[in-house]
């Protein structure tokens, strides 16, 4: 790898893994942001956010790396993709129901309680999110992160470690730690799928479907108790 490109790399993947916890952490110093809280005005912060995030890191793809979109595994879907995003989903959803005694058995809390909170957000605003979600933290927490430190390191599985891990802790200001600890259970599928296919798309079906599950249909389930 090129020192030029060496270089673009290692902002990249700042902007891909360290600035996300750097808005984070500016959020929580200068109470943006609060655990367990979601407005719809924060929730439209966190859409303008993560797509700034998202847009910068593909500038910095596209016309600093000078690669393309496909070496971060946007590709075209094949019929198998799509199967194995569906599977991903399922085994996803899961894997929510299976860690949620062991997370109430611990005194933690679930993620109930942050989609509790969505169901109160407008359905456009909570659409917004699902799509916004399922995109740009693909991106930033799966293709872009993973295929650079294999480039790097040349050591696939440590690459998705280090993603993986990434993904998982920029969780716990809102989900809390019970939350974070099954969101950290579904994060293993959808690191893993990516690993197998190398293909984004497959991920980020995956990852909507999972959101729009959790985000827009219980939520709706959910308002019939909502006072």
């Amino acid at each position: 790898m090129r020192t030029k490109q060496r270089m673009a790399t290692f902002v990249g993947l700042f902007v891909a893994l360290g600035l996300p916890f750097v808005i984070n952490a500016l959020g929580l110093l200068f109470g943006a942001q609060r655990e367990g809280a979601l407005t719809p005005s924060r929730a439209r912060l966190l859409i303008i956010e993560e797509w700034a995030v998202t847009l910068i890191l593909l500038a910095i793809l596209l016309f600093w790396e000078k690669q393309p979109l496909t070496s971060i595994g946007f590709k075209k879907m094949s019929w198998q993709d799509v199967g194995w995003g569906l599977v991903g989903f399922v085994v996803g959803a899961f894997s929510f129901v299976a860690t949620t005694p062991i997370v109430t058995a611990l005194g933690l809390g679930t993620t109930s309680g942050g989609i509790n909170q969505l169901a109160e957000i407008p359905l456009g605003l909570r659409i917004g999110v699902v799509l916004t979600a399922g995109i740009t933290e693909e991106i930033l927490s799966r293709g872009y992160p993973i295929e650079r430190l294999y480039a790097l390191t040349h050591r696939l599985g440590l690459s998705a470690l280090i993603a993986y891990a990434a993904f998982v802790l920029l969780h716990i200001p809102f989900w809390g730690l019970g939350g974070t600890l099954q969101i950290g259970v579904w994060s293993i599928v959808v690191t893993l799928l990516y690993v197998k296919r190398r293909n984004l798309p497959a991920c980020i079906l995956m990852h909507i479907l999972n959101d729009a599950y959790a985000f827009i249909l219980l939520p709706m389930m959910f308002a019939q108790y909502l006072p």
